[in-house]
């Protein structure tokens, strides 16, 4: 980049068509693991930045046409990982129309033996900061949206046209090529923040200003920061204030009760009181993710203060603004392989991916995501889940609210109301609620409450009755108590795609498969049974087991460790803005923002703590110019 170049603080060049690329999406109304089915219809007249519908009437037709159309336009591609295994019968589980119902029910069994059993087990838990579940959720919602509904009528609103769903009868698997064919992702899988950015700030004088969505996310004051809801810094009686008590702006932007009254459209078009302002609403699902992205704004906006007070080259707005979202990207995807890979896959793993010419995966496509990631290996983290938390000074063990259950965590959510009584929604985060940050995020911390669970094949008691999923009428009873039982679900979603056996991936990767005492110690008899009954183990599956073997479930095995390696550093490569590709060679924290003392930051901890939501060492917490880091300016 020229000095002419980052100085200028000209429009810029004339974007894409917003709503035809997946590059900088935002999505409202979606919750995490559910499809954005692209419903068409003609636009309504309701201001972009306000609008609750999951796309906007051009994105969804950009998506359904790519899903008429079989193309790839305005979505991205997922394949496998392993093309050697992919038409291969002996890879996958039995599919013939005699075996789908036996295949379905072992799977049924399986499922419903992968639940922890009841009450606190300290043995269960891991040696990894809670952080790691929801900054994997984090990652997720930044790479993969899903964009096939069920097709229950033949048209493209109402689904995919060749896929069908999970719950359709009769169940079908469906064959690799078709599953490549058919299945969409709404979102570009970059790591580039997304999730974060949406497609950016329109500044006031550019062309555009105040018809994108993504604007909605944005400070008034200083429209290159991101904004910030704000908390009571008064207490909420028989609850202390959670430090810092004084800071009010640690929330998500959020819709006002005042701000949704003054709308005029149609009310499934509108927001709701405390719906957020962010480019996914996904990061307002439950309560740690929320804040998780919370200290992501707050990094962004303490990186703009950092760029102008450090780096004086860069004149005017938008230059500030590129080169501090660089700076953040590079940041993050440091961190997601040198914390967060090497926290979580096996020693030595990840580097023989990040230092060889060559990876497994190598798609006729410019960028596509594995499925064998994206259905069985990144969905580890599930097993990860507390059924209640330390959460901060007023919800812990002999606080004054208890530990924070996980239900909890969803209800202090946009979507479950902020904990307002009686089917009311309120529309600002308590302000006995915000979290403390050093009870997720220490490694070592002698109270394993604070920790993980163990990476094994045993999920949250809670976890088996989804409180958010299953809930149509028209659904069987059969069909509704699958979806609400989240191992069942994966199970069959695996089946359904056409995953290969963990064996079998084991084998292309040269690793001696787990022997049948390995993959049913510690388990039910069901567990014997089902894979009995299945002749090979599902990918899912297999994947929490090794990590239980190889890892005593702290970190993935290595057909775990080698799935998540090879795909996060393909999508790296792929992306021509990484880190890996910066001017010079790979990007390095040295080239980055530093503390006032010099510090790089090498760790998420760091990250937090340049941001302003994590104590310094020596328990204050980070300023700028005597006012708190990362705040918006508003």
């Amino acid at each position: 980049m020229t000095a002419q170049e980052t100085t200028e603080n000209a429009a810029p060049s004339p974007a894409p068509d917003l709503s035809a690329t997946p590059v900088g999406r935002t999505v409202r109304s979606v919750a995490h693991g559910r499809a954005v089915v692209p419903v068409t219809r003609d636009p309504d007249g309701v201001d972009p930045r306000v609008s609750a519908a999951p796309l906007l009437p051009g994105t969804a037709r950009a998506v359904y046409d790519d899903v008429c159309a079989g193309t790839f336009d305005a979505t991205t591609r997922f394949d496998y990982l392993f093309p050697g295994l992919r038409d291969d019968p002996a890879a996958h589980l039995p599919s013939g129309e005699a075996d789908v119902p036996r295949v379905l029910a072992a799977l049924n069994k399986l499922g419903e033996a992968m639940v922890e059993p009841a009450g606190p087990d300290p043995a269960r838990d891991s040696t990894v900061p809670a952080v790691y579940t929801y900054w994997g959720q984090f990652i997720d919602h930044d790479i993969t949206l899903n964009t096939n509904g069920r097709d229950t009528t033949g048209d493209p609103a109402s689904g995919d046209l060749v896929l069908g769903d999970i719950v359709d009868e009769p169940f079908r698997v469906v064959p690799p090529d078709t599953v490549v064919a058919s299945l969409h992702n709404g979102r570009h899988p970059a790591l580039n923040l997304d999730s974060v950015y949406g497609s950016g700030p329109v500044l006031p004088g550019e062309p555009g200003h105040g018809t994108t969505r993504s604007e909605a996310s944005y400070a008034t004051s200083d429209p290159i920061k991101l904004a910030l809801g704000r908390v009571a810094t008064t207490p909420i009686p028989g609850f202390a204030l959670v430090e810092p008590g004084a800071d009010p702006q640690r929330d998500l932007p959020r819709f006002s009760a005042a701000q949704v009254a003054g709308l005029v459209g149609a009310p499934e078009e509108l927001p709701k009181a405390g719906d957020p302002k962010i480019p996914d609403a996904r990061n307002d699902e439950n309560l740690v993710v929320g804040q998780f992205q919370v200290g992501m704004i707050r990094f962004h906006n303490a990186v703009v203060d950092w760029v102008r007070h450090h780096e004086p080259e860069h004149v005017g707005d938008r230059a500030v603004f590129d080169r501090a979202r660089q700076l953040v990207r590079h940041h993050y995807q440091w961190l997601v392989v040198n914390d967060y890979l090497r926290t979580l896959t096996a020693p030595g793993v990840l580097d023989q991916v990040l230092l060889g010419d060559r990876l497994l995966f190598a798609p006729p496509f410019p960028i596509a995501m594995p499925l064998e990631f994206a259905t069985a290996g990144f969905r580890f983290g599930h097993s990860m889940v507390r059924g209640a938390y330390d959460f901060n000074v007023n919800f812990t063990g002999g606080g004054a609210g208890g530990v924070a259950t996980l239900v909890q965590l969803f209800q202090f959510t946009g979507g479950g109301g902020l904990g307002a009584p009686d089917g009311a929604r309120g529309d600002v985060l308590p302000s006995n609620w915000p979290i403390e940050w050093p009870r997720f995020v220490r490694k070592g911390d002698l109270l394993t409450v604070r920790a993980a669970r163990k990476i094994d094949p045993f999920l949250a008691a809670s976890l088996a009755d989804l409180r958010n999923e299953g809930n149509d009428p028209g659904l069987a009873d059969g069909v509704r108590a699958m979806l609400k039982h989240l191992a069942r679900r994966n199970l069959v979603r695996g089946y359904w795609l056409s995953l290969p056996t963990g064996e079998k991936v084991a084998e292309a990767l040269g690793v001696a498969p787990l022997t049948t005492a390995q993959l049913t110690a510690n388990a039910a008899p069901e567990v014997g049974e089902a894979l009995a009954e299945l002749g090979a183990t599902p990918l899912w599956y297999y994947v929490l087991k090794e990590a239980e073997a190889q890892g005593n479930g702290n970190f993935l095995g290595e057909v775990g460790s080698r799935i998540l390696a090879e795909t996060f550093v393909y999508l790296l490569r792929q992306d021509e803005g990484s880190y890996l590709h910066a001017e010079g060679g790979a990007w390095s924290p040295a080239a980055g923002v530093r503390f006032d003392d010099g510090r790089m930051l090498t760790t998420l901890v760091d990250l937090q703590r340049f941001a302003g939501v994590l104590p310094l060492p020596d328990g204050s917490f980070r300023q700028v110019e005597g006012e708190p880091a990362g705040h918006d300016g508003d």
